[in-house]
């Protein structure tokens, strides 16, 4: 409840910021013309109306839609008869459930984690619900549903639901790549129980772990059957972004000159606030392996590994909304009354973060 409470406020506030400065109608071609809802769409949403509107690679357009993964826009296509067609109000209504969902599954992993409890658990759902970045959970964008399916395979995998858990694993891995990165902490999580378990050999439920991979499978043969390419997302994401591979060096020192080379304070702002994320992050992962937790550590230096190995630092505040395992273990931590006073300054700051981010968005400037 406290939740969706919060995510309703985080819409008005966002709402009421652009009315009074006078923030009108956005002039885009897949804007709706319904200002209070064009709010909620920018930057990447435009890809993902146009996929759920018109599909892949429609006439005239040969990049780059390819970068993203068809799971989130289908979803609204599917959905759009209950918003009377209105796409870009069915990817909205997507993202308040899915973000609504990962909340309460969030709670039920700290919840049920042998380090956490009920307070631990209301902590980690505190720090998503402030995180400064957290307009990208209610807006046309594939954070909260990645998330939403990505705590639902962690949560059935400890438990042991594996072949629920590789289905669900596979449909997060068809709205982000990062589902090979979840994929990769399952079969983590798979040895560690296996491991435990003393058995001679895995079970028979151990195929499930090969459920995300044929998702993504599915998705790269579609692309190569449209453009000839069996790379054409990491095609797509060169030419449209210049993102390519490098070295951890040569990403640091990308990040720092985009930074230096920032036209505008706002942009700047967002530049720096991606070296810190991905800094925090990588804190993040040390802690992770302090607590001994490997599958979450798995998932973790995946998904910061691959930021921080790119020619493009960009989004990362975004990104951490989906790193599950970091709410996970700052909520787990040792109590103390020096965590308790560390964890109030968080908090704090994320608000004041949180506050400046959402003014940003509802006046059109790039955040994240």
């Amino acid at each position: 409840m406290a939740w969706a409470l919060s995510r309703l406020l985080l819409g008005v506030t966002v709402v009421l910021m652009a009315a009074a400065t006078g923030q009108g109608a956005v002039g885009h071609e897949w804007a709706t013309g319904t200002w209070w809802l064009d709010r909620f769409s920018a930057w990447d949403s435009y890809h993902f109306v146009r996929i759920a509107s018109v599909g892949y690679l429609p006439p005239g357009l040969e990049c780059c839609d390819q970068a993203f993964f068809p799971g989130y826009p289908l979803l609204m296509a599917a959905l759009a008869p209950l918003t009377g067609g209105n796409v870009t109000a069915a990817g909205l209504l997507i993202s308040v459930v899915a973000g609504t969902v990962a909340a309460w599954l969030l709670w039920r992993l700290v919840a049920d984690d042998p380090r956490g409890g009920p307070v631990a658990a209301g902590r980690a759902v505190a720090l998503l619900l402030l995180a400064p970045a957290g307009f990208f959970l209610v807006a046309v964008y594939t954070e909260a549903l990645f998330l939403a399916l990505a705590l639902g395979a962690w949560v059935l995998a400890g438990r042991r639901h594996w072949w629920w858990a590789g289905l669900v694993a596979a449909l997060a891995a068809g709205v982000r790549v990062n589902g090979l990165f979840l994929a990769t902490g399952l079969v983590v999580m798979y040895a560690v129980q296996w491991h435990h378990d003393g058995r001679p050999r895995p079970r028979p439920d151990v195929l499930a772990l090969g459920l995300p991979a044929l998702g993504v499978g599915s998705y790269v043969a579609y692309l190569h059957s449209r453009t000839g390419s069996w790379d054409a997302w990491r095609e797509a994401e060169a030419r449209g972004w210049d993102r390519e591979v490098a070295w951890p060096w040569e990403g640091v020192a990308a990040a720092w000159r985009a930074l230096l080379d920032s036209p505008d304070a706002w942009l700047a702002a967002s530049r720096a606030a991606d070296i810190v994320a991905v800094a925090l992050g990588v804190a993040v992962t040390a802690l992770l392996a302090r607590q001994r937790r490997w599958p979450e550590l798995t998932f973790m230096v995946l998904t910061i590994g691959v930021v921080v190995c790119s020619t493009l630092w960009v989004s990362a505040p975004r990104y951490a909304l989906t790193w599950f395992p970091a709410y996970l273990a700052l909520a787990t931590m040792r109590d103390s009354t020096a965590y308790r006073r560390l964890y109030a300054v968080g908090l704090g700051l994320s608000f004041v973060l949180l506050v400046g981010a959402t003014w940003a968005v509802a006046h059109r400037q790039w955040v994240a």
